[in-house]
């Protein structure tokens, strides 16, 4: 008898479980920004996950800044 009420607890709880996993939604946000940096500022030399550093043909660095949080940097240069 024990093991009977054992197994329908068992049961009932797994059922609830199954049924708040699946029925949880979660919503994905994504923001994309565009940053144009003019060439003027040189080649790339350094970054991390907030800002880039650019150094010019006179050795002038410039950083630049990234309000975001998980940041994926692309880098294409015109000529």
């Amino acid at each position: 008898m024990q093991a009977r009420i054992l197994r329908i607890g068992i049961g009932v709880a797994l059922l609830l479980a199954g049924y708040m996993v699946g029925t949880h939604n979660t919503t994905s946000i994504h923001a994309e920004m565009r940053v144009s940096i003019p060439t003027s500022y040189g080649k790339v030399i350094a970054g991390d996950s907030s800002s880039l550093w650019f150094e010019d043909t006179t050795g002038t660095l410039r950083q630049v800044t990234i309000p975001a949080g998980n940041t994926i940097f692309t880098i294409a240069r015109q000529k």
